[in-house]
């Protein structure tokens, strides 16, 4: 009983997310990465609560109605960012996109001359540097420890989301070398170790790229999520991470086989934190902190709370960048009681729209050279509101002052 009410209220999350995508398309792609979410943790909270194992803290799952907490939060987040959405709208509606030349280059050539610099690095760094993917030792968070110009880490990253997102918009001017960019981003992610994140942010860049490119003419249907190039991807990706599994199964001491390794990681532990502060800070009432600093790195006071190894290895793990997954809302249960909860869930999320709408803004006013970087923006926010680190919110901050003040100080100048 407890597995098919599980599924139930996730039926009815996925209902409520599948009926916003098909109204409002263009805040659902740029929404993406919080929608996900939520889906892969409703499953996630249906393995954990029927009683498996979470390595991750050390004990069972059991049943303590984490579905219903976490639909709460989804449907808070989707009232915020309609809410919000049409404030911001309206309130842009009177700027007119910045953009950028340098010597009358316009700015589609800007970005392709950007774009060979981006790629030429990542590869060449790639190239003389141990290949994750050919490498027992080597993996995605330790590769720039042993990258041959690990101070490019700043500049190409290990998902280069920026790039991906520049190779789409630029696809409406030079489609054969956006062919070629695309090929070469893909084989870049395969050879860096990477597993779903990094081809799933990949995928929500080219998809927010072309729609609005397109001028909002897509229209999506429902059909769209069986379409059999999909399927194949995502087919493909299992197998790649299956691979990866066989040379090292982290689970074996589950006794689990590889294959029964992948489907663990992929939905037994993506929700194991937000079940962990529901069983701690609603069902057992356990004191909450009130400390609102904790968000700016929730995830590391979540993994602390939950730890079930010595210290020294949790301050090794978090040193090397290593993190679980979704502290976010999960964070807010322990700060604030439930219903505060959901209301400061409502009102973190506006700067997440924010953000949206000028991407938006600044994609449909063609301003190209801005639109990669409040796309960068995006990402770092959306993944705020993922992970729980609002330390990553701090450069975003920046940029949307910065750029309202010069847009306030532009304009006072015209009307002396």
């Amino acid at each position: 009983m407890i597995i098919v009410f599980n599924l139930f209220i996730s039926l009815i999350g996925i209902i409520i997310i599948l009926y916003f995508l098909e109204k409002d398309l263009s805040l659902f792609l740029m929404s993406t990465m919080i929608f996900v979410q939520y889906i892969w943790m409703f499953f996630s909270i249906v393995v954990i609560e029927s009683g498996i194992y979470v390595v991750e803290q050390g004990r069972n799952g059991f049943f303590v109605g984490s579905s219903m907490i976490l639909l709460l939060f989804l449907v808070s987040t989707i009232f915020s960012l309609i809410f919000f959405k049409r404030i911001f709208k309206n309130t842009f509606s009177s700027i007119k996109p910045t953009k950028f030349s340098f010597f009358k280059i316009k700015e589609e050539k800007l970005i392709l001359f950007f774009l060979i610099l981006i790629y030429f690095l990542a590869y060449l760094n790639l190239l003389l540097s141990p290949i994750p993917f050919f490498s027992k030792t080597v993996n995605k968070f330790n590769f720039w420890d042993t990258a041959m110009f690990p101070s490019f880490k700043s500049i190409v990253g290990n998902v280069m989301a920026f790039a991906i997102f520049g190779t789409a918009i630029l696809y409406k001017y030079y489609k054969k070398i956006s062919i070629f960019f695309f090929f070469l981003y893909v084989v870049y992610l395969v050879l860096m170790g990477q597993k779903f994140t990094g081809f799933f942010i990949g995928i929500v860049a080219v998809l927010i790229g072309f729609y609005f490119t397109s001028e909002k003419t897509i229209k999506f249907k429902i059909k769209w999520i069986f379409n059999k190039y999909l399927i194949t991807f995502f087919l493909l990706s299992f197998l790649l991470v299956w691979y990866k599994y066989s040379l090292n199964n982290n689970f074996r001491n589950l006794n689990l086989t590889p294959l029964e390794g992948v489907f663990y990681r992929t939905f037994g532990l993506q929700a194991h934190v937000f079940w962990g502060t529901t069983e701690q800070y609603v069902f057992s009432d356990k004191p909450n902190s009130w400390n609102i600093t904790e968000l700016w790195k929730g995830m590391h006071h979540l993994m602390l709370e939950f730890w079930p190894w010595s210290y020294r290895d949790y301050i090794s793990v978090t040193s090397r960048g290593v993190s679980w997954t979704n502290a976010y809302p999960s964070i807010l249960l322990r700060i604030l009681p439930l219903p505060l909860a959901l209301f400061i869930n409502f009102i973190l999320l506006s700067f997440l729209a924010l953000i949206q709408e000028l991407l938006s803004l600044f994609i449909k006013g063609k301003a190209l050279i801005l639109s990669i970087i409040v796309f960068q923006l995006l990402i770092w926010t959306s993944y705020t509101y993922t992970m729980a680190y609002f330390s990553k919110l701090l450069i975003p901050v920046i940029f949307v002052t910065f750029y309202f003040l010069y847009k306030y100080f532009l304009l006072k100048s015209k009307e002396n």
